[in-house]
């Protein structure tokens, strides 16, 4: 009697240490994988060798608190050549809450894993194969993106997309534009022709306005009543040799300051002339008004989105419209107050020399500007998504996977922005295939509910 109990004593020793070492094998058998959360309930995937990978996996998926679990699969949506795919695994209960089966996976790449408990669905973007380090690894990666997901796109879908990066890097820009500009006399620089003497106009010697004139050209030839009497004057009181008189006579012909013959004093264009032969010019009157044109102003247009790049000293290049093959080069030197509410414009006036009247005042031309930005980080337009409310471009993390940052620009220049938040040198950012990864983030809910329905610039 007591051999049979110590028996069964040692039996029932073997059938626990038995229990006790089938759960732990039980147990060991499955490592996690990936966890998927949503509030209070939470979907943790096993595998047995701690990978998910393309082909057969024997794989535990537990829900805690247990709940029946209606649906669980990979899933890949559609893209460009590719119809969308779902892999579904082949799970049984074995206690609540706790499920086995095999999943098979079609194929290396992005998926979304989908886990569907009491009418809700869990998701989680992975890429394939998997393994709980990668995972930790995607999630560390994905903290700069603007919900903290990532977009993983298959090699084989890049090369259909046409995805190409390139690495972030300073940049000397130069800010290049054109505008439209009028040119007009240098205001500085137009002189009146009067007398300090009535006198009568002898002849004109057939000046008209618009001619050009260089310096010395008779204008008109005058007779002054006041200018003969100083003479006079001047004469006698050499004769009498009373220096005092002299010195007199010789002060009021300085103040009066005119000759027989009335010269041009510079080269430039006569804009009114308001003297005729046999007429009579009055003390003060302008006789003829002269306008130097060796150097002339050119007034331009600068959109008021533009006007920030320009400063006074700023260089630009002037192109006369009836003559496109020539370059004139000018000075900034007044930028107006005010801008035209209609046209959105600012005006500044630009200094040009013009020694052989290429510049005609009154005509129209082109005027580039070219505005160094300086050396700054910058990337390519093509890479910028302007979703309206946020401004982003996608980085390339690894191969394949691709987070879209928030970047805060500034300056645009030779088809590059200024980049001054959101990237720093070296990061690799997506420049073309842009606008087809950002559709595939809205499909995949990459920006979340705030992303959703965005116009692109």
């Amino acid at each position: 009697m007591r051999k049979v109990v110590v028996l069964a004593s040692a039996a029932l020793v073997l059938v626990v240490l038995g229990g006790l070492f089938l759960i732990k094998g039980r147990g060991a058998a499955y490592e996690e994988v990936v966890t998927l959360k949503q509030k209070d309930l939470q979907v943790t995937i096993l595998s047995k060798d701690g990978k998910i990978k393309s082909g057969g996996n024997s794989i535990r998926v537990v829900v805690r608190p247990p709940k029946k679990l209606k649906e669980f699969y990979f899933y890949m949506p559609p893209m460009p050549g590719m119809d969308e795919m779902r892999d579904t695994a082949n799970l049984k209960e074995v206690e609540p809450g706790v499920y086995e089966g095999t999943l098979n996976i079609s194929m290396d790449g992005p998926w979304q894993i989908r886990a569907v408990v009491d009418g809700v669905t869990l998701a989680k973007d992975v890429f394939v194969p998997l393994t709980k380090t990668e995972i930790v690894s995607d999630q560390a990666g994905t903290a700069p993106s603007p919900h903290g997901r990532h977009l993983m796109i298959p090699k084989e879908k890049l090369q259909l997309l046409g995805v190409v990066t390139e690495p972030v890097r300073k940049r000397k820009l130069v800010k290049i534009f054109s505008t439209v500009g009028y040119i007009d006399y240098d205001r500085s620089k137009i002189y009146d022709i009067t007398v300090r003497a009535d006198a009568w106009v002898e002849e004109t010697f057939d000046r008209f306005e618009g001619e050009f004139v260089r310096k010395g050209t008779p204008l008109m030839r005058v007779l002054s009543p006041d200018i003969q009497i100083a003479l006079d004057e001047l004469r006698l009181a050499e004769e009498k040799g009373d220096p005092e008189l002299i010195r007199k006579a010789r002060e009021k012909l300085e103040y009066l300051k005119i000759k027989e013959m009335v010269r041009s004093p510079v080269d430039g264009v006569i804009v009114e002339k308001k003297v005729f032969e046999g007429g009579y010019v009055r003390e003060g009157q302008t006789a003829y008004r002269i306008a130097d044109i060796t150097k002339v102003w050119v007034v331009a247009e600068i959109p008021l989105n533009l006007a920030k790049y320009v400063r006074i000293g700023s260089r630009s290049t002037v192109i006369p419209e009836e003559d496109p093959d020539r370059r004139i080069e000018g000075r900034v030197d007044y930028i107006f107050p005010e801008a035209d509410p209609l046209a959105k414009t600012v005006k500044v006036r630009i200094q040009a020399d013009n020694p052989n009247i290429h510049l005609k005042p009154g005509a129209l031309a082109d005027v580039v500007f070219e505005v160094p930005i300086g050396e700054v980080l910058a990337v390519p337009e093509t890479a910028v998504v302007d979703t309206g409310r946020r401004t982003l471009v996608f980085v390339e993390m690894d191969r394949g996977m691709f987070v879209p940052r928030m970047v805060k620009l500034g300056r645009k220049a030779e088809g590059y922005y200024e980049v001054k938040r959101g990237l720093k040198e070296g990061d690799k950012v997506v420049v073309r295939g842009t606008f087809l990864l950002d559709s595939e983030a809205q499909i995949r809910g990459v920006y979340g509910t705030g992303g959703t329905g965005h116009q692109h610039h």
